[in-house]
């Protein structure tokens, strides 16, 4: 969450696009909006809003950033990671540590990469970018050297911010503040928190926030058309997904009507036997369940080959998701291979009750003689 006005600051001082922009000196992009305290407090206690999880944020910012290989300066935008649990996808390195006492960074793309002067995204990490405050009074100009540690993935809310762990922000903040009364050095400027979304709408919690004079900024508001087009195309999906599962039913239901009419004598002659009503039930519904089981088995494994092979295809050179390395078409993890697979025995269980019933209340006689 950004207090009013944040947001255009942070993204004023970089493209949009990702791509660096050369630092000019009569450039001023940084003017920021402070959080008070009674703000804070009001987030905290505000309905909806997670507790225990508000994050206050003291927003450290650089002049510009120097290129260790070429020497080019960049305007830059900067994210502080918050916690220490953050992932992001990337496509050369590894995660910060955002508690490491060294400084260290993530790039936002790899057109970094190229601006810096690197080859490639993996020989750019292990190197030092040059964090640069210039000193209000005497005009010096203070650099604090950064580790490169990892390159984000391109994807729909990649931004154009250059990640910094807390160590690093606290340096430039301190910086920045060191002629700061106590007061100005005590000032926020950015609040992370979570919301009960399981309750609550996006919306509503930013109106709230909105009347206290807080703009709340969610991933819904980054992904914007993106995901509204993504939500579509899943909807459409679903919707053939249960009519698959609708027709899967009703098969399973006339297979099992079918056995029953084709074993009837044999029906007869496990009643004749002794075996009672409900181990005939059983009989049936397992004999559905299995149905349902190897089906969706099967179903499963014809997804991961189709899915797999049109991921390789979008990936390729001429694909569409050439530029999203680590965007892929489908997952297959545990986690959604089983839901599904159970979901199908479930729902073949239920279409076996009505043939199963009919196997079990046969009379034995007329069953032994059925032609």
């Amino acid at each position: 969450m950004y207090a009013k006005g944040t947001q255009d600051a942070i993204t004023s001082s970089a493209s949009l696009t990702g791509e660096p922009v050369k630092y000019d000196d009569k450039h001023d992009s940084n003017g920021l909006y402070t959080i008070t305290e009674e703000q804070i407090e009001q987030i905290k206690n505000l309905d909806g809003i997670k507790k225990d999880t508000v994050l206050v944020g003291k927003f450290g910012r650089a002049d510009f950033v120097e290129s260790e290989k070429t020497g080019e300066q960049y305007e830059v935008s900067t994210n502080m990671m918050t916690g220490s649990s953050v992932h992001y996808d990337l496509i050369a390195g590894s995660n910060m540590d955002n508690h490491s006492s060294d400084y260290e960074i993530i790039l936002p793309s790899d057109a970094w990469v190229t601006a810096l002067g690197y080859e490639n995204a993996d020989a750019a990490i292990g190197k030092t970018l040059k964090f640069a405050v210039v000193d209000p009074v005497t005009h010096i100009t203070n650099y604090f050297d950064a580790k490169i540690v990892g390159i984000q993935a391109p994807s729909v809310i990649t931004g154009s911010s250059i990640i910094i762990n807390e160590t690093l922000n606290n340096a430039l903040y301190d910086e920045n503040t060191k002629y700061a009364t106590e007061e100005q050095k005590n000032s926020v400027y950015t609040i992370a928190a979570e919301y009960d979304y399981e309750h609550i709408s996006a919306d509503e919690i930013k109106d709230r926030l909105q009347k206290i004079g807080i703009e709340a900024i969610t991933i819904k508001d980054i992904t914007g058309e993106i995901k509204s087009f993504f939500d579509v195309v899943i909807t459409v999906f679903q919707i053939f997904g249960y009519i698959a599962l609708l027709a899967a039913a009703i098969g399973i239901i006339n297979t099992l009507y079918m056995s029953v009419q084709e074993r009837t004598r044999e029906i007869g002659l496990e009643k004749a036997l002794g075996m009672s009503k409900t181990k005939i039930f059983l009989e049936f519904a397992l004999e559905a369940i299995l149905l349902g089981f190897w089906g969706s088995v099967l179903g499963t494994v014809v997804s991961m080959l189709l899915v797999t092979g049109f991921d390789a295809a979008a990936h390729a050179s001429d694909g569409f998701l050439q530029t999203f390395p680590t965007f892929h078409l489908g997952e297959f993890t545990i986690g959604t291979i089983l839901p599904p697979i159970l979901t199908v025995m479930i729902i073949a269980f239920i279409a076996s009750v009505l043939p199963a019933v009919k196997a079990s209340r046969k009379d034995p006689i007329d069953a032994l003689r059925y032609e």
